[in-house]
């Protein structure tokens, strides 16, 4: 599970795995790794904003890939106003832990966890979680995380230059089952897109968590051909669009999306 995190401490944005989400709705938290150059940390974020009161608070946890690695454990306890039992005597008096969903080496590693769960951050280096492979991404891809990153997949296929977008699919997690029960969840928000062009080998790009999808076709009588391409990267987000702009721009009239995360590969 692949999330953006906002870290107000800092005023900044980062990407994370997440080892465990604990609770539900006000009480959510998610365990994240801090990354910095020497190793960053592990902690507890809150998933919602509830530094301004608010009736609608801001999110603090983007989710980019929601799927739940199949290792992860469940337990709950009777109640949201009840410890999971074992940890009543063991957390301050001001930590809610009512449901752990996570991975089985740490909720079984009862020191750490609590550790964790009254607030205080664990060196990531030399800890339980520095040799554990946790990370979603997938093998043959590029992935554009740096603004060089997106450098150098403009590089690669020209700027998009004598490029036609060939196809665009969306997939947004929600549906209907047989029943007509509702899964009214929109968890994936991924979207396809294959380019071919003229200067390179044809380009598969697949955007995830994404926020906005602006898709304007050629009209009758123009060419559907790009000459150019702006690909930005800012606050742990991507901005793609089919023209040369300087800075993200959600008022552009052409094709653009915007998402928490971008992968590509050249496909024949």
């Amino acid at each position: 599970m692949k999330v953006r995190v906002f870290d107000c401490l800092i005023d900044s944005y980062f990407k994370s795995e997440v080892y465990a989400k604990i609770n539900t709705g006000w009480y959510e938290k998610q365990l994240v790794h801090v990354p910095s150059e020497n190793g960053g940390y592990i902690k507890f974020f809150d998933y919602l904003d509830k530094s301004r009161g608010e009736m609608l608070p801001k999110v603090n946890i983007n989710t980019i890939i929601s799927d739940i690695p199949k290792e992860w454990i469940s337990q709950k306890s009777e109640c949201v106003d009840k410890q999971i039992k074992g940890f009543e005597r063991l957390l301050n008096k001001d930590v809610r832990f009512f449901e752990y969903i996570g991975y089985s080496w740490l909720y079984e590693n009862r020191s750490i966890l609590v550790e964790l769960l009254n607030g205080n951050s664990i060196p990531f280096k030399g800890s339980i979680f520095e040799n554990r492979e946790v990370a979603s991404e997938i093998k043959g891809w590029t992935y554009v995380e740096t603004k060089e990153d997106a450098y150098h997949l403009l590089e690669n296929v020209c700027y998009f230059h004598d490029s036609v977008l060939k196809t665009a699919h969306y997939t947004s997690g929600a549906y209907v089952n047989p029943d007509h029960s509702m899964y009214p969840v929109a968890d994936v928000r991924k979207v396809a897109m294959c380019f071919d062009s003229q200067c390179c080998d044809s380009i598969e790009m697949v955007f995830e968590g994404v926020t906005a999808f602006n898709l304007r076709p050629a009209g009758d009588n123009y060419m559907a051909d790009i000459s150019d391409a702006s690909l930005i990267v800012k606050d742990a987000s991507v901005f793609f669009c089919d023209d040369s702009i300087e800075e993200w721009d959600e008022n552009y009239e052409g094709t653009w999306i915007s998402a928490y995360s971008l992968r590509w590969r050249f496909v024949q």
